[in-house]
């Protein structure tokens, strides 16, 4: 039984459309996807970007990825204040990449040296959220966050690149086992069109509106290709000068 970490999140679900009976599915955030492939617990998955650049033993899953193509419109941080007056935000537990995005954005980027992350949400001016949650909080705000900011958009403003969240990865499987995950995958990315509209069927409720969720889909690109290799290339530049401590 081949152990795959399934991302419960809408951007996602365009991998887990071809079920087989030699899968195990495991529900997991990107936080818990890196700690469980690391640890064995499961076999392969989408990794999150940061967490695959700290790899040694990682191998990438053909050219399969959770990209961005201008806007994330699900990795938001929601404030109060304006983007240069933020002193405390609160981070997701959920997040391995988007923490550290953040962190290179205001580094490099916005330059806000009051920018602090707190652990206490109480405290906090702000807050970042991830995945489904964001897309909610987005589209059920009703002006409760004067500022909606989209790390997403943010990157692409300042490198003119997509951003890539995440990347399928494997740990030491043999190629029977790579190919049967490779021909699940490529069932949802081949059939697009037809996929969205399975995704549509089984997710569409008051918020999540065929609409918001075509567009949403949209929004992503799940392949590789040269444009994305180089924001991987720019981001880890920039990763790698960063106290990711601060």
């Amino acid at each position: 039984m081949t152990k795959i970490g399934k991302m419960p999140y809408l951007n996602s679900e365009i991998f887990y459309l071809k079920n087989k009976e030699n899968f195990k599915y495991v529900p997991l955030t990107p936080k818990e996807m890196g700690y469980s492939i690391k640890s064995g617990n499961i076999d392969a998955g989408p990794i999150s970007l940061v967490d695959f650049i700290n790899s040694e033993s990682l191998k990438p899953l053909m050219n399969y990825c959770v990209s961005t193509k201008k806007y994330a419109n699900s990795v938001f941080i929601f404030s109060r204040k304006k983007l240069g007056e933020i002193k405390n935000i609160y981070v997701t537990d959920e997040t391995s990449t988007s923490v550290v995005l953040m962190k290179v954005l205001n580094r490099f980027y916005w330059k806000n040296d009051i920018f602090k992350i707190s652990k206490e949400i109480h405290n906090s001016d702000s807050r970042l959220l991830i995945g489904d949650k964001a897309l909610k909080m987005k589209l059920s705000n009703n002006n409760k966050y004067e500022h909606i900011i989209d790390l997403g958009f943010e990157w692409y403003k300042f490198t003119s690149l997509p951003f890539v969240f995440a990347l399928w990865a494997h740990n030491n499987l043999n190629k029977t086992q790579t190919d049967d995950i490779e021909d699940s995958i490529d069932f949802g990315i081949r059939n697009y069109e037809n996929s969205i509209r399975m995704i549509i069927k089984n997710r569409k409720d008051n918020l999540f509106t065929p609409e918001v969720i075509a567009n949403y889909i949209k929004g992503f690109n799940y392949e590789l290709t040269n444009l994305e290799n180089n924001a991987i290339t720019t981001f880890k530049e920039m990763y790698n000068k960063l106290d990711i401590n601060s």
